[in-house]
């Protein structure tokens, strides 16, 4: 939804200033909400280079604290977050730093929670489509087939 009439850049650079101040955002969403105020390309380009050099905006550290939220808070897997930092046009590098950033016992304690949860909706765990529906969910929620295997087996012996 576009407005009617464009913000004034000393308007949109102050409300940037203040959400980015609350709240971590990445470079693609800073010029999607340009885009949407009517901001035009070379005058959002320029906004977003003084958000970057008053360090408001830092796709790094946004990919920092959004996989750690999404690990702690949403449960997600690797496989998710990527997919979700992708459609955010990060740099694949800056991907791969934060995924690698996860601490595995984190990692492993989210799994195990999300196993947990989805076993008490089952009737009887030591089935194999039971396993099996255990399985699809965590992959679902973006965890490694390998892993969320491995857990089932160790959670859920026969």
């Amino acid at each position: 939804m576009i407005q009617r009439r464009p913000i004034k850049p000393s308007v949109a650079l102050a409300k940037l200033q203040e959400l980015c101040a609350r709240s971590e955002q990445c470079s693609y969403e800073i010029l999607t909400r340009l885009k949407k105020w009517g901001v035009p390309d070379t005058t959002s380009a320029k906004i977003l280079a003084l958000l970057k050099r008053d360090r408001y905006v830092d796709d790094s550290r946004y990919v920092e604290a959004f996989v750690r939220d999404k690990v702690v808070f949403n449960r997600w897997g690797r496989t998710k977050i990527r997919l979700a930092l992708v459609q955010k046009h990060l740099l694949s590098d800056l991907i791969a730093d934060g995924l690698e950033s996860i601490d595995n016992d984190e990692y492993v304690t989210a799994l195990t929670e999300v196993l947990e949860s989805k076993s008490r909706t089952l009737q009887d765990v030591s089935t194999y489509d039971a396993r099996m529906k255990l399985l699809k969910y965590a992959v679902s929620r973006g965890f490694e087939m390998g892993i969320a295997s491995e857990m089932i087996k160790k959670l859920f012996p026969r």
